[in-house]
Order: structure tokens, then sequence, then C-alpha cells
């Protein structure tokens, strides 16, 4: 009896064993896409591996997509010199409909037309109810690895891609040193 107890008690303890969950701080890899810009360039998400990637999701009948064009901008300035950073905004709208907007609200990020479907089945949070929810604007840093490292929502957006890009890039210099 004492053996059989001693079995149990180890087939047991091995199924919880084995069934544990290793935790772990690993940020969740960044969906792949393929694209096409507004100027006709192929964009291959895997080409851009041992970049940094600045994703801005948005459309232009979003009032605060609109209004933080000019501060992007400037966070492409402050990057000009910098091969190592891509900035792409996913559009929701045609590529008619960008061109005819872009020509009075200029916007220097590498923009993809068409891409609501992928924002929303990629980028979304799903509810308890199976409802997608992606607030607009919406921006995410992937990092060299192709790592999610940044992804929030709204006008607060502009200053934490900022934030992070000084992140990724003394995490950078460090390691060169």
């Amino acid at each position: 009896m004492k053996k059989l107890f001693v079995l149990v008690a180890l087939f047991v303890f091995g199924i919880s064993a084995f069934g544990q969950v290793k935790k772990t701080d690993e940020k969740p890899l960044a969906p792949a896409f393929k694209g096409i810009t507004l100027e006709g360039k192929t964009i291959d998400f895997a080409d851009l591996r041992g970049k940094v990637v600045v994703l801005n999701l948005w459309f232009i009948n979003c009032p605060n997509c609109i209004e933080e064009i000019n501060l992007l901008n400037k966070v492409v300035d402050d990057n000009k010199n910098n091969n190592d950073v891509v900035f792409i905004g996913l559009a929701s709208n045609t590529k008619p409909e960008l061109e005819k907007f872009l020509k009075k609200n200029p916007f220097k990020y590498q923009i993809i037309p068409g891409a609501g479907e992928f924002m929303l089945f990629k980028y979304s949070e799903v509810n308890k109810k199976g409802e997608y929810h992606l607030g607009y604007p919406t921006h995410v840093v992937v990092d060299r690895e192709g790592r999610i490292v940044l992804k929030v929502e709204g006008l607060k957006g502009v200053e934490a891609v900022k934030s992070e890009l000084k992140k990724q890039f003394a995490t950078n210099e460090a390691k060169t040193k």
C-alpha cells in the first residue's frame, strides 16, 4: 500500500511540475507584415531586423492622429541621421484618400495605405466577449530583435516614443563601448 501511495504521489507531483508555466519577461514578437508605401516601395518587416521600427497606426478622420503629425515629423527630423531607426505609418485609408489628405498635412513617416484590417487583428486588444479594441493613434516601437517594447495609445504616445528611442539607442551605445 505504501508503494502505491508513493507512486501516485510521484505521478501527481510529476504532472504538476511539468504543467508549470515558466514566467518570462520576454516581450512579444511583433507581427510580420509586407506592404507597399504610397511611393511604391515594398516594406517587408523581416528585412527590418536589426533596426528599431516605430509604427504609427492611424487614419485621416482621427482628430488626435491629425493633431500629432507635426510632433511625429519632429521625431523623424530629430533622428534623420540615424540609419538604425525606421518610421512607418500604417493607415486604414486608401491610397487616393491619403494622397489628398497628405497634400495638406505632410507626414514624414513611410505610409502604407489600406492596413486597417492588419492593424485591427494584429494590434488590438480582445475583450472577454471577443470584441476588438484599438485606440487611435497607436504607437508601437519594435526593438532590433523584432520584439514589441512599447505599445501606447493616444497623444501621450509621442513622448513615449521619444523616450523609448533614447532608451534603445542608449542601450546600443553602451554595448558598443
